[in-house]
């Protein structure tokens, strides 16, 4: 299901944007010049967002659309302290919200409508939430307690309601497991486990199971309720993330020995597996069994690598269209669902990193970016009912927000035969002394606040849904990083690290204080001992800020004493939030300046050219590599 790519697709950027900003209800006083509401982001490209935004916290990631089909209900757990809002859809403002002091992923209501159910995250609870005409209010939490706490960690993240609203179903996503609650007296009557990372989930069109997507396996389960035991395994793509059932009968191909015969499903299942950049339909047949149906890629174009990261579907309210979330696009995926499998109907270009959809009443859609657009922290984005030409207009400007494909063959210094990548906050006597022999990227643009994101795209090119939903929690403290490993496979990267994909083409790799190398004290003793330089050698820097830069010295003396040192390039770059990076070495200006903008994915496609090695994601693909500073046109 890749996005279509209309006529008009290419058109110029300025006229998507003023006519997106129109097709927003801006004003725009006669005589003006056209406002330009295009979003900057520091990963490089510029982007375009339909609809009305409204402002929230950062990282909205849950959306429910209230009983009354007046206002929708959003969870927010980013930076700031959690909360749940509800904003009116008609009047396009935040009715109110309510501060939680934890919570994550986890947003259902009871089917009066009037109370909302929030996972608790790390605090380990849920809480119970009062809701009236778009006033939330806090009632109670269900207190889970752990035998082991703080030891183990504990993550409530998503929360499902049984059929009759007397159970509620919390899934701890560090300990691999799902919680049952007693709505009415609060207490806690069992557990029972799980894959691993349970992410999402839903009840079964028979109401009698619980589908739980795990997003450390490539597969989702199927456990019945009545004895909480596995009773089916869906192999699907990696890191399954969410999915959404479907009622109403279709036929498809399949069932019986006869290819060419037709099956009858009561229902299905989408889901969606952000690593994997694609969407798995299942048909469910009338025993509850689950056939597959479908998988298809929702990246743009097919040679595409991976990076679209679809990790929120949505489905309209007569369940005939299916919105997919390509976090890794900033674009909404419209399906037709009428038929067996999903047709491809259009595209809505979003702000930063799409994280929830939801169809509304009146046809609309409502949709939630996670990073919003630059001046607010977060977004949900309300557009009403789209006529076909309407839907034409906007897929094409989500075509223009796709990064331009990059691929463009530029010759590598020959000089060039070792890199090291050192990721430090080092700002002393010692990183002043090293500008003076290197280029200085004063422009360099920090892609995040979380430091576990920025490391992220230095090291993977790539910053993936788990980190994007996590490492802001880390950052505010309300996490840990030592938390995050818990979760295993989750945590990987979806295109591998720098280091193990240079391993994988054959280069001679180290690392150090990073991906299971050597101590960081023994890299500049190996250095000055004059072993052998590998073709890659990462290190990673921590400590105090004054003890990085001393290292940081020890290591850079080291290299550059080094016989090898003609042939070495020497990249540092922060790994903090710190601007300005530096790169020194084989045929590198010393002691210049490089102005322009520079950001993450340039510094991790700059190694990748360096070591010449294909890019690994759609980020690094299209960022173009720092070639210009090994011409001696830094200044």
């Amino acid at each position: 299901m890749h996005m279509p790519s209309h006529g008009v697709a290419r058109c110029a950027a300025a006229l998507i944007a003023c006519a997106l900003l129109a097709f927003s209800g801006g004003a725009q006083a006669q005589g003006d010049p056209p406002a330009d509401p295009r979003i900057q982001l520091p990963t490089g490209p510029r982007i375009t967002a339909a609809g009305t935004q409204v402002a929230l916290n950062s990282m909205p990631m849950a959306i429910e659309v209230s009983r009354d089909g007046r206002h929708v209900l959003v969870l927010q757990a980013g930076y700031e302290t959690p909360s749940l809002s509800a904003i009116d859809i008609e009047s396009h403002a935040v009715v109110s919200s309510v501060s939680l002091p934890d919570a994550w992923l986890g947003l259902t209501l009871n089917k009066a409508g009037n109370k909302a159910f929030v996972g608790g995250g790390r605090r380990g609870g849920v809480w119970e939430v009062a809701y009236s005409d778009g006033r939330p209010s806090v009632a109670r939490e269900f207190e889970i307690r752990l035998d082991c706490a703080p030891e183990c960690p504990s993550l409530i993240g998503d929360v499902r309601l049984d059929a009759d609203d007397r159970m509620l179903y919390a899934l701890d996503l560090l300990r691999d497991r799902v919680i049952l609650i007693n709505t009415q007296s609060g207490l806690v009557l069992g557990e029972f486990p799980t894959g691993a990372a349970p992410y999402r989930a839903r009840l079964s069109p028979d109401r009698e199971h619980l589908i739980v997507s795990h997003w450390g396996e490539a597969s989702l389960g199927v456990y019945r309720l009545s004895d909480r035991r596995l009773v089916e395994r869906i192999p699907v793509g990696e890191h399954p993330a969410d999915f959404v059932v479907a009622l109403g009968s279709v036929e498809a191909p399949g069932g019986g020995s006869d290819s060419e015969s037709e099956a009858t499903y009561p229902a299905r299942l989408f889901a969606a597996c952000t690593h994997a950049d694609n969407l798995w339909t299942f048909g469910i047949t009338e025993t509850n069994r689950y056939e597959l149906l479908d998988a298809r890629s929702v990246a743009p174009f097919p040679s595409s690598p991976v990076g679209s990261l679809p990790s929120a579907l949505g489905l309209d309210r007569d369940a005939g269209t299916l919105y997919v979330a390509n976090s890794g696009n900033n674009a909404i995926l419209i399906a037709d669902i009428n038929e067996a499998l999903p047709e491809s109907s259009g595209a809505i270009p979003t702000a930063w990193f799409p994280t929830g959809v939801a169809g509304l009443p009146d046809g609309g859609v409502a949709y939630l970016s996670g990073k919003g657009d630059g001046d607010s922290a977060g977004l949900v984005s309300l557009l009403p009912a789209l006529a076909t030409d309407q839907l034409e207009f906007l897929t094409a400007a989500a075509v223009e927000n796709l990064s331009d494909d990059g691929g463009i063959d530029i010759s590598r210094p020959d000089e060039a035969k070792h890199v090291a990548l050192i990721l430090t906050d080092a700002r002393g006597t010692e990183w002043r002394g090293f500008l003076r022999r290197a280029t200085h990227l004063l422009g360099y643009a920090a892609p995040a606040r979380a430091p576990l994101i920025q490391l992220a795209w230095l090291t993977s090119g790539i910053e993936s849904d788990f980190f994007a939903k996590l490492g802001p929690a880390v950052a505010a403290g309300r996490l840990t990083a030592k938390d995050l490993a818990a979760a295993g496979r989750a945590a990987l990267p979806p295109a591998g690290t720098i280091w193990s994909n240079a391993r994988d083409a054959g280069r001679a790799v180290e690392t150090y204080g990073i991906g299971g190398g050597r101590a960081v004290s023994t890299f500049a003793e190996r250095a000055r001992a004059e072993n052998p330089l590998a073709d890659l050698t990462v290190v990673r820097l921590t400590g105090s800020t004054n003890g990085q830069d001393a290292e940081f010295g020890r290591i850079a003396t080291a290299l550059e004493g080094h016989p090898a040192s003609a042939s070495l390039v020497i990249i540092a770059v922060p790994s903090e939030g710190a601007e300005g990076a530096a790169v020194a070495g084989a045929s590198v200006a010393r002691g210049a300046t490089f102005g322009p903008v520079v950001t993450a994915p340039q510094i991790f496609r700059t190694v990748e050219w360096l070591l010449d090695l294909r890019p690994a994601t759609q980020f690094s693909l299209a960022a173009a590599p720092l070639a210009v500073i090994f011409e001696g046109n830094a200044n």
